[in-house]
């Protein structure tokens, strides 16, 4: 017996679609197909593509908008729900407090030497660590996070 197929995933058998009509267990067969479970056969998304689709709801459902990224999808969603965390919570807005509070939580979460930028209008050129960049409005405000390659100094220039 054939399982059905549901969109582009295959449903496995059941335990009660794995035995066979005089119900009898066809051996080994329902411990390698667990049940409810699913794998994924044809059109097959890459990563990349996935990860788009999950930062871009995220987005949405946050209302900002990705410029630029160099970021994995769950770094950037952290980013925005910081971003956006930020600046409901603060009582008067201010843009470099803004900038702190993501780049603490940045800093904490992975590791020293983030730097965020925060405003309406400014340039930047920067050179950030790679998977570490990004770069997105929310409201009328644009928000730059990236991360830079700490490098201790040598014993003798201290």
């Amino acid at each position: 017996m054939r399982s059905p197929r549901v969109g582009s995933l295959v449903r496995s058998k059941t335990y009660r679609e794995s035995s066979d009509h005089r119900g009898e267990k066809r051996r080994g067969e329902v411990a390698v197909e667990s049940r409810k479970s699913a794998s994924i056969v044809q059109e097959r998304r890459s990563v990349s593509e996935v990860e788009a689709n999950a930062t871009g709801s995220a987005a949405e459902l946050l209302e900002v908008r990705v410029l630029a990224s160099d970021m994995p999808a769950l770094m950037q969603v952290h980013a925005f729900r910081c971003a956006r965390t930020s600046f409901q919570s603060l009582e008067k807005f201010s843009s470099k407090q803004m900038a702190y509070n993501i780049k603490k939580e940045f800093d904490k979460v992975y590791g020293a030497a983030w730097h965020c930028i925060v405003g309406s209008s400014f340039g930047s050129f920067v050179t950030h660590s790679t998977g570490c960049f990004l770069y997105f409005s929310m409201e009328k405000l644009y928000v730059l996070v990236f991360r830079t390659r700490v490098q201790k100094a040598p014993l003798h220039q201290i």
